[in-house]
């Protein structure tokens, strides 16, 4: 089952200015900006000029899901956002282990596991991105906005 929209990266317009990471934390944390503590995450090799940015991919099979022992994480059956019950997380990083795209952290602060939770269906970092970087939509208009896109350089 595919879910209506992801936040999909291109990291080959990311410039690591790390704008997604700021405006995500602004909207997330009570403290104020904390990149540290933000959904989205940029992974860099400066040296090469090289930046990823890093969200939650809703992968089919949630891995993160499955790991937890406290059933402290679901999916939303529509938006297929993954959700944490702070009552019942426990802290154990299981389910940031499990995360292959390394989109799950423990927060710090309040000692849960954090997601990214798309902003209620209109992520900030996606609206904030200056180069285009992040792109919120379904596969089928990534795929067909990568077409136009090389089509564009063949031409």
């Amino acid at each position: 089952m595919s879910y209506p929209k992801i936040i999909h990266s291109h990291a080959d317009a990311c410039t690591g200015c790390k704008i997604c990471e700021m405006v995500c934390s602004l909207t997330h944390e009570k403290t104020g900006i904390n990149p540290k503590n933000s959904r989205i995450r940029i992974l860099e090799n400066s040296d090469k000029g090289i930046y990823i940015p890093v969200v939650c991919q809703l992968c089919e099979n949630t891995p993160c899901i499955e790991a937890c022992p406290e059933s402290a994480l679901s999916r939303d059956e529509k938006t297929g956002v993954i959700s944490v019950d702070e009552d019942s997380c426990s802290a154990c990083s299981l389910c940031v282990e499990a995360c292959e795209y390394h989109a799950i952290f423990i927060h710090p602060e309040t000692n849960i596991a954090c997601v990214c939770d798309l902003c209620g269906g209109e992520p900030k970092c996606v609206e904030y991105c200056l180069q285009d970087a992040l792109v919120f939509a379904t596969q089928e208009e990534q795929e067909a906005k990568q077409q136009i896109k090389t089509a564009k350089k063949e031409v």
